[in-house]
């Protein structure tokens, strides 16, 4: 009895210590599952943390608080993830520890599981509770005042002088070619500003002389010097547009709340309280307002000051034509007076243009004397050697013994004669564009409206499109930068003009062609008194503070009229346009429009452009009776309704729904009625379409599209695929920027004009729906979110390769181990920049050895959080990348080198310009040799297989 008593207690007892067993023994045996876990989840909750650290810079920046729920998270995200981070480094020494070290001890294998699986859990939860932290507003809330910092103002960084122009600097100025006289000044302008007691630094000089050329590379020295921790500019001009000037220095520091405020006085209470921020955290800040004609109230601008006007808190740098608006309307400490070129310099500045014409025997006189009549100014100098370049010798005498001629020599007087030479010589199509770049010049001007108010007016002579339109406008505008009338621009989407050719075709202009650009409200009512004012062709009112508008403006004559306002009250009377019949061009920016059955548009019958830009609009079914429309734009417009009546609207060329959020709903089959239009823009825009299915349709449908024969050019939003049709006709596209699916796309530097930004869906396989693969093969910006599916290559995402693809962007793909795997039709051969962001299966750019083509062109590789890869390149691929200049690789943890140097060849990266390692833990050296440890002779031999920067 007594051993069957016992039996059940010896069973009972091993069943127990089978199970206390069982579970160390399974925390022992899984502890490098659970190290994998570990890291996956840090890194999961390290790009959580790195997301809402953008947002908490933006909250910052904006002068927001931060909620509680989001610091709480914030720290305690910070305290796991360090806590995480030195676990998962001590697991590997922490568990050799037995048998001399050479094998791992159970019992630190169990004790690191438990605590991992601890950690693992509360990673998690962090990573979940962020979720809800998805915008700024999620996180931070906007404090109804400017700040009150408890602590008090700190005081003014005490000390001597700071000299922020470095003998560097003025080397590199030296081998740019900027001239010794500008280089003095510049030097001059930063002692100056490097002197604590001067708070305000000037310089004056006569237009055309290049001040606002010499300001750029001041700005351009002390962002690259680091002098200041904030280096804004902005333009003030002749008419001074405050909420312009507010809006440039805002945009300079990141105040982005500022876009939210209308009203002047609230815009300058933020920026005022934005720059005492500045001072409190002792921030230096510089701000260079050009082009002074009078004084500037800084103090309404929002740049703290006192009763003087004396700016407090940061620094002015200020150029002006009038010595004494800037000692005596803005306080300044020192000014330098800009003069012209040095005779010598001239000389070489005419030369760098006309090139080595000036030395042959016949021309050398007459480049003395057309030196002599520029007298140093660099605007002039331009002008004629870009006239001169390309003229024979005849044509110099003719021109130049015109000159002589002329009784004044006055420097003004003289270039009033060099632009009515360079005006005379150009065809009359250039001199109509011309003039309409002054009059727009005053407001925001960019290239595309000039393409649209061009086209309405007939600027562009028997054009068959929108696009050849663009190329004439490109064209003409070429020939205007050439004759020195328009300025060069860095930018390509904007022109720029410079004050003294405004002021001499306006004045042009009077004669002939009238035009009006009100530059304050008080003007408005002398010119209205005036007889000339119904002969007008162009008027301008380009953003002044006006309460209201006429009731009528007697202007038979006129074809356009832009206004520009952001006074949402100001009402438009319905007679305003009663006698403009003529009118062919209105723009109506920043109004609150009514559009009833006796609106102001009911006379406009020959209108062939409109713009309502910014715009409150309840209404826009009057609009169909527009019949000869055929550009319209509601950009960024609360528009919320495109009614059936837009249909009627059968002459439409372009359609802009840019940046109209609100707009919910398209009317069935108002788009497939628009059958001339060329193209169609919804950025952030109406993305409720319908099914193909759904009966009857209350919204319009994507098939639609297919019904518009002529459109080339379309920018759409589509979060749901299963709305695109699978026929979609897309192959017409030249250009498009096509999103689909819930797309957030992070690098917008590199763009295209054939976009597609897909987030897909794996259950969706909207990669191969037909419409998608017709236009991969034309895709020359390509965006991959979330590819999850069967694909482990890039390359055979495409039936057709991807022969044009200059930009490509794949993040968040877990499926993707190479991005070119051969064998492949596909070889990148015009691929510019490469961005690969979080593939946690990523082993290699390329599975094998690569045809000389591919990435021949790669300028730009960024790679973050691929944490599978070991290098970025093998040898043989880099001698296949003459052209790249960045390389910028972050948080790869088991990447050990950049490039894999296979056979001990040189490498050479020419034209390298920026390299950005950062959070690699186990990388030894840019090169990596096979798989063997990096010696310390490899580092001695890095500097002579690597030639950087061309040596140098």
């Amino acid at each position: 009895m007594s051993i069957e008593w016992g039996l059940p207690t010896v069973c009972d007892i091993l069943k127990g210590a089978v199970i206390l067993i069982k579970r160390p023994v399974k925390y022992a045996m899984s502890s490098k599952s659970f190290a994998d876990d570990l890291r996956e989840e840090v890194r999961k909750l390290e790009n959580e943390a790195r997301r809402v650290h953008d947002l908490a810079q933006v909250a910052r920046y904006n002068l927001r608080s931060f909620n509680d729920c989001f610091t709480e998270w914030q720290q305690s995200a910070d305290k796991a993830l360090e806590e995480a981070r030195n676990l998962s480094d001590a697991f590997d020494e922490a568990t050799k520890t037995f048998c001399y070290g050479t094998l791992p001890d159970p019992y630190c294998r169990y004790q690191f599981s438990t605590k991992a699986e601890a950690k693992i859990k509360v990673l998690r939860e962090l990573a979940q509770n962020c979720i809800r932290f998805t915008t700024v507003d999620n996180i931070c809330y906007i404090d109804p005042a400017p700040r009150n910092v408890a602590a008090p103002i700190a005081a003014r960084r005490e000390g001597k002088d700071v000299p922020i122009f470095s003998t560097s600097m003025s080397i590199k100025l030296r081998d740019a070619g900027v001239f010794e006289s500008r280089a003095s000044m510049i030097q001059n302008i930063m002692d100056a500003l490097g002197n604590k007691s001067n708070s305000v630094v000037g310089v004056y000089g006569m237009g055309g002389v290049g001040k606002s050329t010499l300001l750029d590379e001041v700005k351009k020295i002390l962002s690259e010097e680091k002098s200041f921790d904030w280096v804004v500019k902005a333009d003030v001009s002749e008419n001074p547009d405050i909420k312009t000037i507010q809006g440039l220095i805002a945009d300079g520091l990141k105040l982005t709340d500022i876009e939210n405020k209308n009203i002047i006085s609230g815009r300058a209470e933020l920026l005022r309280g934005r720059l005492e921020e500045e001072e409190r955290n002792e921030k230096k800040v510089l701000i260079i307002l050009d082009n002074l004609w009078k004084g500037l109230d800084l103090k309404s601008v929002g740049i703290p000051s006192g009763p003087d006007n004396k700016v407090k808190g940061c620094k002015l740098l200020l150029t002006s034509r009038d010595r004494d608006v800037l000692r005596r309307k803005m306080g300044c400490d020192k000014d330098f007076l800009l003069n012209g070129l040095k005779e010598e310099e001239a000389k070489r500045l005419f030369e760098r243009i006309v090139g080595d014409k000036v030395h042959d025997d016949e021309f050398k006189p007459w480049v003395k004397v057309a030196l002599d009549k520029c007298a140093g100014v660099p605007f002039l100098i331009v002008a004629m050697a870009k006239r001169f370049k390309d003229a024979e010798l005849y044509e110099w005498r003719d021109t130049l013994n015109k000159f002589e001629k002329f009784k004044d020599k006055e420097t003004n007087d003289l270039i009033n004669h060099m632009l009515q030479w360079s005006y005379d010589k150009l065809e009359e199509d250039a001199k109509s564009l011309l003039r309409l770049c002054v009059v727009y010049s005053t407001s925001k001007p960019s290239l595309e409206n000039l393409v649209r108010y061009g086209f309405g007016l007939g600027l562009f002579g028997e054009v068959s499109s929108m696009e050849e339109a663009r190329d004439r406008l490109h064209s003409q505008i070429c020939t205007l930068q050439a004759s020195s009338l328009l300025l060069d621009s860095e930018d390509v989407d904007v022109f720029k003009i410079h004050d003294l050719v405004r002021e001499f075709v306006a004045s042009l202009a009077s004669r002939d062609h009238p035009l009006l650009v009100l530059k304050d409200k008080d003007k408005l009512i002398i010119e209205l008194s005036k007889d000339k004012l119904n002969s007008y062709r162009a008027v301008c009112f380009p953003y002044i503070d006006m309460e209201e508008l006429p009731q009528e403006l007697d202007c038979p004559e006129l074809q356009i009229f832009l206004f520009f306002t952001d006074n949402k009250s100001l009402k438009v009377p319905d007679s305003l346009f009663y006698s403009m019949r003529k009118l062919t061009v209105l723009n109506l920016t920043g109004i609150r429009l009514t559009c009833s059955p006796s609106s102001p548009f009911q006379f406009l019958e020959n209108l062939h452009t409109l713009c309502l830009d910014s715009c409150s609009l309840d209404n826009v079914a009057i609009l169909g009776e527009l019949k000869g429309l055929q550009i319209l734009s509601f950009v960024k417009s609360n528009i919320h309704r495109l009614p059936k009546e837009i249909g009627q609207l059968v002459e439409l060329r372009l359609l802009d729904l840019n940046w109209c959020p609100q707009l919910e709903i398209i009317e069935p089959g108002v788009l497939q009625s628009l059958i001339k239009l060329e193209e169609l823009y919804m950025n952030n825009s109406f993305d409720q379409w319908n099914t193909m299915d759904q009966t009857p349709p209350t919204n319009a449908s994507l098939i639609e599209l297919n019904h518009m024969k002529n459109l080339h050019s379309l920018h759409v939003s589509i979060p749901n695929s299963s709305v695109l049709p699978e026929d979609l006709n897309v192959e017409k596209l030249t250009k498009y920027e096509i999103k689909i699916g819930n797309v957030g796309r992070w690098w917008s530097k590199f763009k295209g004009s054939r976009t597609l930004e897909l987030k897909s869906d794996p259950l969706g396989n909207v990669l191969w729906k037909g419409c998608i693969q017709s236009i991969l093969g034309q895709t020359d910006d390509l965006f991959l979110d979330k590819l999850d599916g069967n694909e482990q290559s890039v390359c055979t995402l495409s039936q057709k390769g991807f022969p044009k693809l200059k930009h490509l962007q794949v993040q968040n793909s877990s499926s993707i181990h190479y991005i070119l795997q051969l064998p492949s039709h596909t070889h990148f051969t015009m691929l510019e920049s490469l961005l690969l962001e979080n593939l946690i299966n990523l082993e290699m750019i390329c599975n094998s050895h690569i045809s000389s083509k591919s990435f021949s062109t790669l300028k730009v590789i960024r790679v973050e959080r691929c944490d599978k890869m070991e290098v970025l390149f093998p040898l043989s691929v880099v001698r296949g990348l003459p052209q790249l200049e960045e390389i910028k690789v972050v948080g790869c943890k088991r990447m050990r080198g950049i490039i894999d140097a296979d056979d001990g060849s040189k490498v050479e990266l020419h034209n390298l310009r920026v390299l950005e390692l950062r959070d690699l833990p186990d990388i030894k050296s840019f090169l990596a040799v096979g798989t063997a440890p990096l010696s310390s002779t490899l580092h001695d031999q890095v500097g002579t297989q690597i030639a950087f920067f061309n040596e140098q």
